[in-house]
């Protein structure tokens, strides 16, 4: 009773605590009420106090003690040592967790999208298990309710809410610029034994994360949590032997595994259209039908920071990789969401958005493309004097070296395809943010160029790529070849969905084939995109106003890099280039190119959205249409074509005598309707024999759609004239 009655006064303090006094204070009240009470005794903390506390440090219904603690030194210094992994709170819910006193459901709006949908479908309880660690063993039924949920341990718990917090602050900033999907409701439910729900009012808009504090906690976590477990000398436990118990490393493994798959879930997957390997969708039968609702939603913007200190973490180590980095254990599990989620950035990043976010999503792509360049100094400013003391320098060789060839191999693709897309992206806004734009054009230029091996490796791979069917497997003297079919399979699987949803966004090329193209001589290969990158760059600089010296130093560093990746035709451009000079001649260089009549080779009623159209209606009326095919079997998944005849059973021995005008004008209306259904089925039939599909977009047509428009206000235009005729006639 003493702990119930302390622990409701705790609670009060909490809540009311919206100063750094108060806050100072009630940190130590509840430092001290945990340090007084056994685990048996801390049940009324976890079941009351708890969550309050969770509402105020994540601050989900006002200010967060979390940024609160930004402008005051102390007060960061008191959380940090409150919430770390040695604190008086982490000591008291593992003691709780031994002995599983309290379990929570954790809200199921707040997971990431795929996630909450899949809990909502029909698929089970056993299949969510399979496909995702996070789902195996937490899901808890309610039969009543027809509802599947999460049930976590308090750990777990306050894993997930220390995850989606960034989350939230950059949805949040998402809704107020009015730029993306509503921020969703934010609900602290009730759990297993019958507490209370406490409810909040979500984020508060425009608000970020304080970067060093959670930085600082996020470190201090991936230090306590996914710790250097040895070189790969065991498996995850995965036995279904009985009398079988883990030891520490298995152990260690699998709460390592639950923190990085948190993390991964909810910043990088969230709201992809693919969350699921392809391969393991489809053994499966999985069909995610939320993701006709996403449409082309970028990733939630905000998350790069702490998503290159997580990727400098799990790819840092103090050895070289012949030595075994423990870390890599978790590299498989990055790739794809990370080129996913660095692909949906650049290419469904809006027009208009600021270039801040893609800076930072950029930084990350570079960090994970440099494994080498991580050391010791990176993660300095998140530690004490002490630690750094205590750990030493650990220093390697910086620089790409032979013992990183399996890395890059393994990443292929984020050293080819993604710098096509990020080429793309750099067309579509080079003429917002020309300095940003061609700082990181010559960023990764000089990520590619910075090593002769590296470029010789990356040229190997293509060469064999492109010759994998025209070379026998006899002939193969390459050992790059074996390389081949994995890299194959990971871009169709790496971009699954990308350039089969609406509409293509790309703003160069009509869709995106299978294939290679940084080394390729298309017009969508890397080397093209980047010349007319460069005559599209000089431009826009000729347009800025002031000292323009710096964007043509760096736009001759990457003419310089450009020429040693591609070979000299990169370099050969215009030797007058001004609009001022031959205004004519630029139109043909500087125009965005957009697909035309003839030329494009996909479906034609997903092909890029033209100049010429509504975007918005044109995405609506896509969707629509789709929907329709499909519902009237003219996708091609009709199983024959041949529209047969009806026949009508009659009884000879019935013959109805038709009396009054109401009956026989009943029966000419079903005469017309069922002549109607006929004809309509011929023309389905018709339509499915020549492939022939409804295709509603030409009415997102600008000219139609302000035909329509003046239609719509054309009564309250002349009721408008009529009454200043009105006016002018009274005076």
């Amino acid at each position: 009773m003493d702990s119930q009655t302390l622990a409701q006064d705790l609670e009060a303090s909490i809540l009311s605590a919206t100063t750094p006094p108060k806050i100072s204070a009630a940190l130590s009240s509840i430092a001290a009420f945990l340090r007084r009470h056994t685990s048996d005794q801390l049940r009324p903390f976890f079941s009351l106090v708890f969550p309050s506390l969770l509402r105020r440090l994540f601050g989900f219904d006002s200010i967060s003690w979390l940024e609160i603690g930004t402008s005051d030194r102390e007060l960061s210094s008191q959380l940090f040592t409150f919430l770390a992994p040695g604190g008086p709170l982490f000591s008291s819910i593992s003691s709780v967790d031994q002995e599983s006193l309290v379990r929570y459901i954790f809200p199921t709006e707040r997971l990431p999208e795929w996630m909450r949908y899949a809990l909502q479908s029909s698929i089970s309880s056993e299949v969510l298990a399979s496909i995702s660690p996070l789902f195996s063993s937490r899901i808890k039924e309610d039969e009543l309710q027809n509802l599947k949920q999460i049930q976590l341990n308090v750990f777990q718990y306050y894993i997930f809410w220390f995850a989606y917090y960034p989350v939230s602050r950059g949805t949040a900033v998402l809704s107020n610029s009015g730029s993306g999907r509503a921020t969703r409701k934010t609900r602290l439910e009730n759990w297993v034994s019958s507490i209370p729900v406490i409810s909040s009012s979500g984020c508060k808009p425009g608000q970020r994360p304080e970067s060093s504090l959670y930085q600082q906690l996020l470190y201090s976590y991936l230090k306590a949590f996914v710790p250097k477990l040895g070189s790969g000398s065991f498996m995850p436990y995965r036995s279904s032997l009985l009398n079988y118990s883990m030891n520490d490393d298995e152990l260690a493994y699998l709460q390592a595994e639950f923190v990085v798959q948190t993390f991964v879930q909810f910043w990088m997957v969230d709201n992809d259209l693919s969350p699921l390997p392809a391969q393991v969708a489809r053994s499966l039968g999985l069909s995610f039908l939320y993701q006709a609702m996403l449409g082309t939603t970028p990733p939630t913007p905000g998350l790069g920071d702490v998503l290159k200190l997580l990727v400098n973490y799990l790819h840092w180590c103090p050895s070289s990789p012949k030595d075994g980095n423990p870390h890599m254990l978790f590299d498989k599990l990055l790739q794809r969401p990370l080129y996913r989620f660095v692909l949906r950035s650049f290419l469904y990043c809006p027009i208009g958005a600021s270039v801040k976010n893609s800076v930072q999503i950029f930084s990350l792509w570079m960090t994970y493309i440099q494994p080498w360049h991580i050391s010791k100094e990176d993660f300095t400013e998140f530690e004490s004097t002490k630690e750094r003391r205590d750990e030493g320098g650990n220093h390697r060789e910086k620089g790409y070296t032979v013992v990183w060839r399996g890395y890059v191999l393994d990443n292929y693709l984020f050293y080819s395809s993604l710098v096509v897309h990020f080429l793309e992206f750099a067309h579509k806004f080079i003429h917002a943010d020309v300095e940003s734009v061609i700082k990181m054009v010559s960023e990764v230029l000089e990520v590619l160029c910075s090593s002769t091996e590296l470029l010789a490796l990356l040229y190997r791979v293509n060469t064999a790529y492109s010759t994998k069917e025209a070379v026998s497997s006899s002939y193969m003297t390459n050992d790059l070849y074996k390389y081949i079919p994995s890299i194959q399979e990971k871009l169709q699987d790496w971009e699954d969905g990308m350039w089969d949803s609406d509409i293509n966004v790309s703003i160069l090329h009509g869709r995106s084939s299978m294939d290679l193209r940084f080394f390729s001589d298309r017009d969508d290969g890397a080397s093209n995109l980047l010349q007319l990158l460069i005559l599209r760059a000089e431009h826009e600089i000729h347009l800025l106003s002031g000292d323009v010296s710096r964007h043509l130093q760096f736009l001759d560093s990457i003419k310089a890099k450009a020429k040693k990746l591609f070979g000299e035709q990169i370099a050969k451009t215009p030797e007058k280039i001004s609009p001022k000079e031959s205004p004519a001649n630029q139109k043909e260089y500087f125009t965005l190119r957009r697909p035309k009549v003839g030329k494009y080779k996909g479906d034609w009623m997903k092909r890029p959205i033209s100049d010429t159209e509504v975007a918005w209606l044109a995405v609506v009326l896509i969707r629509v249409s789709g929907w329709l095919n499909q519902y009237l079997s003219l996708d091609g998944s009709a199983e024959t074509d041949d529209v047969g005849p009806t026949y009508v059973e009659v009884k000879g021995n019935e013959v109805r005598q038709i009396t009054g005008p109401k009956e026989v004008l009943w029966l000419l209306l079903m005469l017309v309707f069922s002549w109607f259904g006929v004809m309509c089925n011929l023309v389905l039939g018709f339509m499915r024999r020549h492939g022939m599909k409804i295709n509603l977009r030409f009415l997102a047509s600008n000219r139609l759609v302000a035909l329509f428009v003046l239609s719509a206000l054309w009564p309250v235009i002349a009721r408008g004239l009529s009454g200043v005729g009105v006016l002018l006639g009274l005076s």
